[in-house]
């Protein structure tokens, strides 16, 4: 049976806490970390369109709506990329 970090998500034994290890541990650091950036991105370009800022997937969001969505979004993400990487640095200066 696989640990808790290197479960797969159809294995029937996953569970809330398997997903909780892998969502704050270190495998999604590369992911959270593109995603925060791209998020960041779109966050700056957003706030320099001001209330003509538009997002159209996966509905039409517009104006200050589509402002603090990312915001909020580029925030939950970029905290998840953090999590990730100080712990990805702890067990690495631990292993050694």
């Amino acid at each position: 049976m696989k640990d808790s970090e290197h479960k797969d998500i159809s294995d029937p034994t996953y569970s809330a806490a398997d997903f909780h290890l892998q969502l704050f541990g270190v495998r999604l650091r590369w992911f959270a970390t593109l995603l925060a950036v791209a998020s960041a991105g779109l966050f700056v370009y957003l706030l320099t369109e001001g209330d003509k800022a538009e997002i159209d997937f996966p509905v039409v969001i517009t104006g200050q709506a589509a402002f603090w969505a990312v915001g909020i979004a580029f925030v939950a993400w970029a905290a998840i990329a953090i999590v990730n990487w100080k712990t990805w640095f702890r067990r690495k200066k631990n292993a050694a």
